[in-house]
C-alpha cells in the first residue's frame, strides 16, 4: 500500500486505498511422480492435475502394508477465495486531541441466515465488546450493501443490508430505551444529547412514511409495505455507508446497543457492548493518593528542616534537636 509524497493525500481527503486478500491452497511436496525434480519446492497452481508432484489418491507403503490417501490433484494451489475492497483514509477530526485513544465501531456480515450467508457471518457489531476509558472516542460508522443474493432471510427491502443503533435498558432486552427511560437513567444513557439519539436510530433517512400511510399506499399488504422504499422504519431510505461521527466516551458505565432492523426475535440478533471504565482504576487511585499524601508529607518535613537549619534558636530547630 502506497501514498503519494507519503501520508500528504490524508490532509486532503484523497486516500483511496485497496486491499485484496485471497484464500490459496499451497503445499510442499518432494519430487514429481517420476521423482525426476525432488527438489521442486514450493507448489503453485502450475502444479494441478497431470502436473502435479504426487499422483491422485496415491498409495503409500508402510512396511507389508500400504495406506490410500484421499488427494485430489486438481486442488493443489488452487485460489479458493479472492476478496477485493476498497476504503479510504481520512485525516483525524478536529477537536481530538493526537494523543486520545479513537476506536472504530463498524458492522460486518451479510444479510441472510446462517446458511446463506456463509463463508460470511450474520449481521454483527465489531468490535461486539468494546472497552474504552474516560475520554475516549469512538467513530460510529458502518456500510451495507444492495447487492445480497435475492431471497436472502432478513428484514426491509429485499437484496439490502442497512444497520442502526440504539441503546437497550439490559443485555435481556429486545427494544430500545424509551425517552421517559433516558430522563429516568440520565448517567446510563450512551447517546447523551436527542439528537444524537435520534440519528443514530433514523440514519438521516428523509421522505418517510408512516405505518398507516404505507399500508394505504400499498393496499394493505404488509410484504408490499416492508419492501417500499419510503419506509424508514425499516430502514429503507438510508444510505449505503452512515457515519455516525466521532463522539467522545463522558461517562463510566455498560452501555447496551442493538439494531432495530436486524433483531429478529426467533433465532437472530445485532446486538453489542460498550464499556466505559474510570481513566484509573481503583487500585491506581489509591496508590497515586497514598502516593501523594507520602509527598505532600514528605515536603512538609523538608520545609521544617529548612526552617530548622535556617532558624537555629526557633521552637522547630528545638524540636529537631530532641529527635
Amino acid at each position: 500500500m502506497t501514498f503519494p509524497r507519503g501520508e500528504a493525500c490524508v490532509k486532503t481527503d484523497n486516500c483511496v486505498c485497496v486491499i485484496r486478500i485471497r484464500y490459496n491452497i499451497s503445499t510442499i511436496e518432494e519430487g514429481f511422480p517420476d521423482m525426476s525434480r525432488p527438489d521442486s519446492g514450493f507448489v503453485d497452481s502450475k502444479f494441478n492435475e497431470k502436473a502435479s508432484p504426487i499422483l491422485e489418491d496415491p498409495e503409500v507403503v508402510m512396511g507389508d502394508g500400504e495406506l490410500s490417501l484421499a488427494v485430489d490433484t486438481s486442488q493443489f494451489g488452487r485460489t479458493f477465495q479472492d476478496r477485493t475492497h476498497t476504503f479510504r483514509l481520512a485525516a483525524r477530526p478536529k477537536g481530538v486531541p493526537k494523543n486520545a485513544r479513537l476506536y472504530n465501531l463498524n458492522v460486518r456480515g451479510k444479510r441472510g441466515n446462517i446458511v446463506q450467508t456463509y463463508p460470511a457471518t450474520e449481521y454483527d457489531f465489531v468490535p461486539q465488546y468494546l472497552y474504552t476509558r474516560v475520554g475516549d472516542y469512538i467513530h460510529f460508522q458502518w456500510t451495507g450493501c444492495d447487492t445480497n443474493p435475492a431471497g436472502n432471510a432478513g428484514e426491509g427491502t429485499d437484496q439490502t443490508d442497512r444497520s442502526n443503533c440504539v441503546q437497550m435498558p439490559n443485555a435481556d432486552a429486545s427494544t430500545p430505551v424509551t425517552e421517559q427511560w433516558v430522563k429516568d437513567n440520565k448517567k446510563k444513557v450512551l447517546f447523551e444529547d436527542p439528537a444524537t439519539r435520534l440519528r443514530m436510530a433514523t440514519l438521516d433517512q428523509t421522505d418517510c412514511l408512516l405505518l398507516k400511510e404505507l399500508l394505504e399506499q400499498n393496499g394493505n399488504n404488509e410484504g408490499n409495505a416492508e419492501q417500499d422504499a419510503r419506509n424508514c422504519g425499516k430502514l429503507n431510505a438510508a444510505n449505503q455507508y452512515f457515519d455516525g461521527g466521532v463522539l467522545r466516551m463522558n461517562k463510566t458505565g455498560t452501555f447496551h446497543y442493538m439494531s432495530t432492523r436486524n433483531h429478529n426475535f426467533s433465532n437472530r440478533d445485532q446486538k453489542g457492548i460498550i464499556y466505559v471504565v474510570p481513566l484509573l482504576p481503583n487500585w491506581a487511585v489509591a496508590i497515586v493518593v497514598v502516593g501523594g499524601a507520602l509527598f505532600a508529607g514528605a515536603a512538609a518535613v523538608a520545609g521544617l528542616m529548612f526552617y530548622a537549619k535556617s532558624h537555629p534558636h526557633s521552637g522547630v530547630a528545638n524540636m529537631f534537636s530532641k529527635m
